[in-house]
């Protein structure tokens, strides 16, 4: 009996951590890192609906659907504390409950917003037993010593009514969420504030002491790689490696800033491993990023983790496992490259809805995720929603070939007109054709002389980098991959690779349904309506090409 008794307790505890081991994590695969969604990677072809379009049942049914129809395979969605916890204590699962059903009902992937403490460096999501109760949950602090709205990250009873319920919030997951559909965390949004430091008293008191051991120690340890907005700062001590918050970085904004961006780290770690404990889901945590390169912090929200201080978010904050931007500036490429590190994997939360970024991001800097802004307003958009269909046929090369260096990505930007660089024993020439519109695309190094192109409106040129060796095409197939199987639609050759001297891709081409009417007028004449062919579409296209050295 008592042999019986052990044997269940082993296979009771082997279930449990298979189940554990089965829940969504994150996992190194060659130089890159990778989401697992039940032990397989999963790549979030993505986008962020509107912040109010989940705050009421009747607003997000018909919209889960329309998310569906434009290719989506994960959503971020928002989750207020207002109303998950509308009054202390008592809390409403209706919101997060109907939100599971709604993906799960069109196959889609949720990261949740919790939408607390922050938003966007305000506190308006806030429950308004938290809002009315300024003396128990105080604010920020001005200069002047003004009290403004947003929640002060130095108040401990905020930080543990806030961790309190993201707890409840996660067990909750847990217990009903059987079917995995959220797989990523993120506590808070956008946070920091607008001015150098709190100048509450607390806040004053606490830069006048020493600086915590466990960001000494990170910053020592890893002084040859930290980011030169907080090395710059250290330095002016000479690297002191003890002392109160001025000893070691000075009086400066830049020392505010690191001093800041601590507080808000740790208060927010305190919030996601509260959650973690409960359900141990990965957590990341989203930038309103520097918008000029001489922008003091406090013109940008002070204390979020913009790429300045992402070394500090990592010292405080080791629940919290990706530092990522929002990027609506037009020089997507510079930004990517700050916040693709090493110690944190690539994820966009938000972005324009330029779909030529999600590519780039993929086949470059290997990311988990690419998710527009007010991913509804794109509804409509042909490009988009056919570039995410391709993204999802060739998800499985892209997911094979992280990591691995077999794999780069183009995106034109400004005044671009080609891009240079190396695979196996290649050099891979890009141009870019008709500047006026999108150009981008993913080169895959499938074997030696084997390669998988996908994109829209280049040029690519294939040369040997072996001496006394040319090298050139020997063969082009446009096609489509259908369940992972290679199929060739066309072979390409003669007029459309101009003899194999180039792969050309034009993309993959639609034509509209209803005839499109187009007004011309000449000097002196009345206007004149002419009916026209059909309006022509040109979407990202996927091609095999096969070279050969000789």
């Amino acid at each position: 009996m008592k042999t019986i008794q052990i044997f269940v307790l082993v296979l009771i505890f082997s279930i449990n951590l298979q189940s554990q081991n089965n829940i969504p994590h994150l996992k190194k695969y060659g130089k890159a890192t990778q989401l697992m969604v039940n032990n397989e990677p999963f790549l979030m072809i993505a986008g962020e609906i509107h912040n109010s379009s989940a705050s009421t049942i009747e607003f997000m049914k018909p919209l889960f659907p329309k998310l569906k129809k434009m290719n989506l395979n994960s959503v971020f969605v928002t989750l207020a504390w207002e109303q998950f916890e509308p009054e202390e204590g008592k809390y409403d699962f209706t919101l997060v409950n109907e939100i599971l059903k709604n993906a799960q009902e069109n196959n889609l992937k949720v990261c949740l917003l919790w939408f607390a403490s922050w938003k966007n460096g305000e506190s308006s999501y806030a429950p308004m037993w938290v809002k009315k109760d300024t003396k128990r949950f105080f604010r920020v602090k001005t200069k002047d010593g003004l009290e403004i709205e947003t929640l002060s990250p130095f108040c401990e009873a905020t930080k543990i009514a806030d961790a309190k319920a993201f707890a409840i919030l996660m067990k909750h997951i847990k217990e009903v969420d059987t079917n995995q559909t959220v797989i990523l965390m993120q506590p808070q949004n956008e946070v920091g504030m607008f001015q150098d430091i709190d100048y509450n008293q607390i806040s004053l008191n606490l830069f006048k002491q020493k600086v915590p051991k466990e960001l000494l120690s990170y910053l020592q340890k890893n002084k040859n790689s930290l980011d030169s907005f907080v090395k710059n700062a250290w330095s002016k001590t000479n690297f002191k490696v003890a002392g109160t918050w001025k000893e070691v970085f000075g009086n400066t904004p830049e020392a505010k800033s690191i001093f800041t961006t601590w507080q808000y780290a740790t208060y927010i770690n305190t919030v996601a491993k509260a959650g973690r404990k409960e359900y141990n889901l990965p957590m990341m945590v989203n930038s309103w990023i520097v918008q000029k390169p001489d922008d003091l912090p406090g013109v940008y929200p002070n204390g979020g983790p913009v790429s300045r201080v992402i070394d500090i978010w990592k010292a405080a904050a080791p629940d919290i496992d990706i530092q990522s931007p929002d990027i609506y500036l037009d020089n997507f490429k510079e930004i990517v490259a700050m916040y693709h590190r090493d110690d944190n994997p690539l994820l966009i939360p938000e972005s324009k809805a330029e779909v030529g970024r999600a590519f780039y991001a993929f086949g470059q800097h290997d990311a988990i995720c690419f998710s527009p802004f007010g991913i509804e307003d794109a509804a409509d958009n042909f490009v988009f929603t056919k570039s995410y269909s391709v993204l999802n046929e060739v998800q499985h090369l892209i997911k094979k070939y992280q990591g691995t260096g077999k794999m780069v990505a183009v995106l034109k930007e400004g005044t671009e007109n080609y891009k240079d660089f190396y695979l196996g024993d290649y050099k891979v020439k890009v141009m870019y054709e008709k500047p006026n519109e999108p150009s981008f695309g993913i080169i895959i190094q499938t074997n030696e002389n084997e390669f998988i192109v996908i994109g829209m409106n280049l040029s690519v040129y294939f040369t040997s980098e072996v001496k006394n060796t040319i090298g050139y095409i020997g063969h082009v197939f446009e096609g489509k991959f259908d369940n992972k199987e290679w199929i060739t639609t066309r072979m390409l050759n003669g007029d459309e690779t101009f003899h194999n001297s180039r792969l050309r891709v034009f993309g993959r081409v639609f034509e509209t349904e209803k005839e499109i009417e187009t007004i011309t007028k000449k000097e002196g004449e009345p206007d004149a309506y002419s009916p026209s062919t059909k309006q022509v579409i040109t979407t990202p296209g996927v091609y095999k090409v096969l070279t050969y050295l000789r």
